[in-house]
C-alpha cells in the first residue's frame, strides 16, 4: 500500500539473527548494551531519505524468485540498497538493559528489520527485532482493526455492514476532482474529461504535495467524484482525465 506508515517496534540487544528477528537463527552474540544517549544520538541519521539495504529474509524478487525463499535454501543473496524516507524515529522506552523501544514514522517500502540491523551495527552491538506492531497505514489505524472474536460476532448477527469503511476512506490521500452528472456519466463508459487549466493547475499541486510526502507511485491518479460520492479512478494526461477504474457502476 502506498501509504505512510507507522510501526512500534522494540530491539534486543545480544544477539543477532540472520533474519533480523527472533525467528532467525543466530549468527552472533555480544555481551556490549548500548547507553541510552547513544541511542539518541544515533536516531537522527536515520531520518529523512536515507539508503536501506532490504533483508535478505524479504519478499523481494531476485531473478524471478522471492529473496526468502532464496535465503531459506542456503543461497546468498545480496540485495541493492534503495531510497526509503523516514519521517520519524524516536526512543520511546528502555525497557531494561537488554531491550528498547522505538516507535517509526515512514514511507512505503521500509524494513524495520533493516534499520534495526543498522542501529545495532552503528551502536557496534548486536541485536534483532523482538516486537514489531504496526500502528497505522494511511487513514488507517488500530481503532479501524477487529479481532476474530469480533468479526465472528458480527457474523453471526448479520451485521457486516458494520464493520465496512466507505471506500473513501481508502483513497484518503489521492486527489479528488468534483464532476458533473454528465461528466460521471461519461467516465463510466470510458471517456476522457477535457480539463480547465485552473483544475489542471490544482491536480498537479497535489501531486506535488504527495511527492514531497515521499508518495512515489501513482502521481498522477485522481479520484473523481459526483455528489460526494466516488465514480471513478482516473489519470491525469497532459489535459486530460482518463478512467482507470469504475467504482461505481
Amino acid at each position: 500500500m502506498d501509504a505512510e506508515k507507522v510501526y512500534r517496534f522494540r530491539i534486543k540487544w545480544g544477539q543477532t539473527t540472520n533474519s533480523f528477528d527472533a525467528e532467525g537463527e543466530i549468527t552472533a552474540t555480544s555481551e556490549a548494551r548500548p547507553a541510552e544517549a547513544a541511542i539518541r544520538d544515533v536516531l537522527p541519521a536515520y531520518i529523512g531519505d536515507i539508503e536501506q539495504v532490504p533483508p535478505a529474509f524479504s519478499a523481494i524478487k531476485v531473478d524471478g524468485q522471492r529473496a526468502y525463499d532464496l535465503a531459506r535454501d542456503g543461497v546468498e543473496v545480496e540485495l541493492e540498497a534503495r531510497m526509503v524516507l523516514v519521517h520519524d524515529l524516536t526512543l520511546e522506552r528502555i525497557i531494561s538493559a537488554d531491550e528498547a523501544e522505538f516507535r517509526l514514522h515512514c514511507g512505503k517500502g521500509t524494513y524495520v528489520r533493516s534499520l534495526a540491523r543498522d542501529i545495532c551495527l552503528d551502536l557496534g552491538v548486536c541485536g534483532h527485532v523482538s516486537y514489531l506492531r504496526r500502528e497505522r497505514v494511511g487513514a488507517f489505524d488500530l481503532s479501524n482493526t477487529k479481532t476474530l472474536e469480533n468479526l465472528t460476532e458480527i457474523v453471526h448477527r448479520a451485521a457486516s455492514a458494520e464493520a465496512l469503511l466507505a471506500v473513501e476512506t481508502a483513497l484518503d490521500d489521492i486527489p479528488a476532482l468534483p464532476v458533473t452528472e454528465d461528466e460521471a456519466f461519461r467516465l463510466k463508459r470510458g471517456q476522457a474529461l477535457t480539463l480547465l487549466p485552473r483544475q489542471v493547475e490544482l491536480l498537479k499541486s497535489a501531486f506535488e504535495i504527495r511527492r514531497e510526502a515521499g508518495l512515489k507511485e501513482h502521481l498522477r491518479t485522481v479520484q473523481a467524484r459526483h455528489e460526494g460520492e466516488v465514480q471513478a479512478l482516473c489519470e491525469l494526461r497532459a489535459s486530460q482525465l482518463w478512467p482507470t477504474r469504475i467504482l461505481n457502476p
